[in-house]
């Protein structure tokens, strides 16, 4: 019963995994220093707690499910024996099967938080849940997030004279048997429902706080399957962590600020099918590219001559390489609580080029829009494609890119 969640968690080869270690601390230590952002907040519903003062854990109201998960865990053990049975392809699949039961047994459920790889079932539930909470009438609802390995996080919200309470727990499988292995009770400290269709609530944490975050984002409103398509295949492989793509304009022969060393870092792997070999380290590591892989990886993804890219980066040309630097500490410019990238619309233009809007949502500051952008992509007849461009759509209310640090100087 156990094997499903070996089946569907995510491995690296030995030779990486200090590279992913080191990535992580060095994250966790560039977050003690990040510096906050205004951002824009177009809620419908908002609620919030000025102080972070909690009630006493007696006075939060609450009820016993813990009966009640295991058997809507128990409801869904067809889907874990068909994942063992090697009966889904992917991960995604598997998760998609377990929130569609869930919803049968008449709840509310989604993916993993930030996840956003399907559609919330029974969304109407949680929207009625926020009518009453902006009228401040008395109200109950229960969404369960399914995440990647099968485990469920269970959120049990009530809204009370003006106030949200929120129950969160944990169910998992223990050897074949489901329990809840993890609960708490907390008042939220905020509690907003953007017209874009995410739900925020927030957990009062103190200043100087360094543990696990206490926001919650799950998108409640149906979303395009075709933009969630064009996300996974154009956008989020490249996301808004240590580098500037989406976040400079640029368009194809005038690149303007965009950094292709970051580029050639985070498009290795899908040029060549295998994890990047550029390790990381504290101050940096320097590498000297052969012309014919730096360039192979680059010019798959952007049509630029080689001279043009020779000018913008470090290239070397009487050893014919490139000399390539790994960021380390002090320009990491990534962060685990920087937006993610949703793409809201698409375009086929008649050039047969694609253009997405897509939104930067900040789960952090609670925004479903901290920034909106445009990015048009040339699919090949080889299923290859190319990166047109990218445009930031001004507005006052775009949040500042503060997680962003620019690459040192010498490396360019």
């Amino acid at each position: 019963m156990d094997r499903y969640r070996k089946k569907y968690r995510k491995k690296y080869p030995k030779k990486y995994r200090y590279q992913y270690f080191l990535m992580a601390v060095m994250l966790c230590l560039f977050l003690s220093g990040c510096k906050g952002d205004k951002g824009k907040e177009e809620p419908v519903v908002t609620l919030r707690d000025s102080t972070g003062e909690q009630r006493k854990n007696e006075e939060i109201p609450k009820r016993d499910t813990s009966e009640e998960s295991r058997r809507l865990a128990e409801n869904c053990r067809d889907i874990y024996e068909k994942a063992d049975r090697g009966n889904f392809p992917d991960s995604a699949a598997f998760v998609r099967a377990l929130v569609e039961q869930i919803g049968e047994q008449g709840y509310a459920a989604v993916d993993k938080e930030n996840q956003n790889r399907t559609d919330m079932v029974h969304p109407e539930r949680v929207e009625e849940f926020c009518s009453a909470v902006e009228t401040g009438k008395e109200a109950e609802t229960t969404i369960v997030s399914v995440m990647e390995d099968g485990d469920f996080i269970r959120f049990d919200l009530t809204s009370l004279k003006g106030e949200v309470f929120v129950t969160r727990s944990v169910i998992n499988w223990n050897r074949g048997t489901p329990a809840v292995g993890y609960e708490e009770s907390f008042k939220a400290h905020s509690f907003i429902y953007s017209e874009e269709g995410w739900l925020f609530f927030e957990q009062y944490q103190p200043a100087g706080y360094d543990g696990a975050p206490g926001y919650t984002a799950l998108r409640v409103k149906p979303l395009d399957e075709k933009c969630r398509e064009l996300n996974r295949e154009y956008i989020l492989p490249i996301g808004y962590g240590s580098n500037n793509m989406f976040l400079t304009d640029w368009k194809e022969g005038d690149f303007g600020a965009l950094d292709f060393n970051d580029l050639y870092g985070l498009l290795y792997s899908r040029a060549f099918g295998i994890p990047s070999p550029y390790e990381p380290a504290y101050e940096g590591a320097w590498y000297r590219v052969p012309e014919e892989e730096f360039e192979g990886v680059i010019l798959s993804f952007f049509d630029i001559d080689r001279q043009s890219l020779r000018s913008r980066t470090r290239y070397n040309a009487k050893d014919r390489v490139y000399e390539y630097r790994t960021r380390g500490f002090e320009d990491w410019g990534d962060s685990p609580n920087c937006p993610f990238p949703e793409v809201v619309r698409q375009q086929e233009n008649a050039d047969g080029t694609v253009t997405m809007t897509v939104h930067a949502v900040y789960p952090v500051k609670m925004l479903s829009r901290a920034f909106s952008h445009e990015v048009t992509v040339r699919p090949l007849p080889d299923g290859g494609f190319r990166y047109v461009s990218n445009y930031v759509i001004p507005s006052k209310e775009n949040v500042e890119f503060s997680w962003y640090v620019e690459r040192r100087q010498e490396d360019r």
